[in-house]
């Protein structure tokens, strides 16, 4: 079938609809091209990996620190919301070997290279994967390797075995994107639930009956992982046999974890590299903010700064999952009044006493041109808001996309242009 104009969208949809019978099919608007960078801005993007690497081993050993230590405030921020049942005993009596790091992962970042949030696995994993073979068959310079083929390789290294996995994808925030990725993989990736030569179980010893055959599970929630049928054996096997995507403790499944390269009481753990790739963000816990120079100011004189000096997100930074994710409260306070801004920082200073933790983020946006073709056929070409997404694996970058909207705040939307980012050496 052609990819070529409004017949695009018929391709997307019956490529979508086709893995697993759905009529949901490509939900968003497709680029007319690729997002060329250069070379040299793709190798950066590949070496920040070991610095989000170190970033996320510094936030575990301090995690851990804490836990150890009995650190109230900390785990304050940390735990937040958590339930008391998944809270500081249920982390405290964890093995070493559960606290490694996420294995895939997605950055979002408002300007390329300062990141606004990393997200394991995160969503867009299918529509960087179509992006692909559609360029591919247009003849673009996409490279010989599909993102699911790059994903492939990189677990089974990681693995050291034939990936068997567990994919729960039920807390996915587009299904069917996810759907479409798993079956790029297959069949050489098997999978729990959907390739029959997996439904066995591994022995026949009564205590390991419930245990099914699987090296690898993945989510994209710490409380989805609990609530998995088998996540209390699974918690239980030999590390060498088993390993997670999403690891068994929720430190990442929250953006709790950004401020700390900030935050007076934890700034000393991290170092200026890390700091330089995360936008600035520092926590809402009292009657004083720390602004990005370094000063602390009362939340009156924050509220009272002129437009320019208080460009922030306010961001819910905790662990409710109902409300952590797809840009749900996140508000920009530049366009309140110095009223509103105060009321709603005192709300925040309110929420934190009762376990509820916000932050803020400083508002980084940056627009660019996009030509892109709308579902009647129409081309279009404007400037618009843009987010840069970058796709990792345990040992190199895997892909990355872009997300055109008219919103601040750039999210997959039916309106939402996506496209794949490629280097143009």
């Amino acid at each position: 079938m052609s990819v070529k104009g409004v017949n695009n969208y018929q391709w997307a949809d019956d490529t979508y609809n086709q893995c697993f019978i759905s009529n949901t099919g490509f939900t968003q608007l497709l680029a007319k091209e690729p997002y060329m960078i250069s070379a040299s801005e793709y190798q950066k993007a590949c070496k920040r990996l070991s610095i989000i690497h170190d970033f996320q081993d510094r936030c575990i050993s301090l995690f851990r620190k804490a836990l150890s230590e009995n650190n109230d405030v900390l785990l304050h921020w940390l735990l937040n919301e958590t339930p008391v049942s998944f809270g500081k005993e249920y982390h405290r009596n964890l093995k070493s070997h559960h606290y490694t790091k996420p294995v895939f992962f997605r950055t979002d970042e408002m300007s390329m290279g300062k990141i606004a949030e990393i997200q394991c696995p995160g969503s867009l994993w299918g529509e960087m994967e179509l992006m692909y073979q559609k360029y591919h068959r247009l003849g673009y310079p996409v490279g010989d390797i599909s993102p699911a083929l790059e994903l492939t390789r990189q677990l089974r290294d990681y693995l050291g075995a034939e990936p068997i996995v567990h994919y729960l994808i039920d807390n996915a925030s587009i299904p069917i994107g996810i759907r479409y990725f798993i079956q790029q993989t297959r069949p050489h990736i098997r999978y729990w639930g959907i390739d029959k030569d997996v439904l066995a179980f591994k022995n026949t010893k009564e205590d390991d009956k419930e245990i099914a055959v699987c090296n690898f599970v993945r989510t994209h929630s710490f409380f989805g992982l609990c609530g998995e049928n088998y996540f209390n054996s699974r918690l239980n096997k030999e590390p060498l046999n088993f390993k997670y995507d999403f690891p068994p403790y929720v430190l990442f499944d929250q953006k709790a974890t950004l401020v700390l390269p900030f935050w007076n009481k934890t700034r000393d753990y991290f170092t200026n590299e890390i700091r330089d790739i995360i936008i600035y963000s520092a926590p809402i816990c009292g009657d004083t903010i720390q602004i990005e120079d370094g000063s602390e100011i009362s939340i009156e004189e924050f509220s009272e700064l002129s437009q320019s000096k208080r460009d922030y997100y306010l961001k819910y930074a905790g662990s409710d999952v109902s409300i952590n994710w797809g840009s749900r409260s996140v508000q920009r306070l530049k366009k309140d009044s110095a009223p509103i801004c105060l009321k709603k920082l005192k709300q925040c200073v309110s929420d934190y006493k009762r376990g509820k933790i916000w932050m803020i983020q400083k508002a980084i946006s940056e627009k660019n041109q996009v030509t892109y073709t709308e579902r009647s056929g129409e081309e279009k070409a404007e400037y618009l808001n843009t987010k840069y997404s970058f796709f990792y694996g345990p040992f190199d970058l895997i892909g990355a996309v872009t997300t055109h909207s008219r919103k601040n705040i750039v999210h997959g939307q039916p309106d939402s242009i996506v496209n794949l980012i490629v280097s143009r050496g």
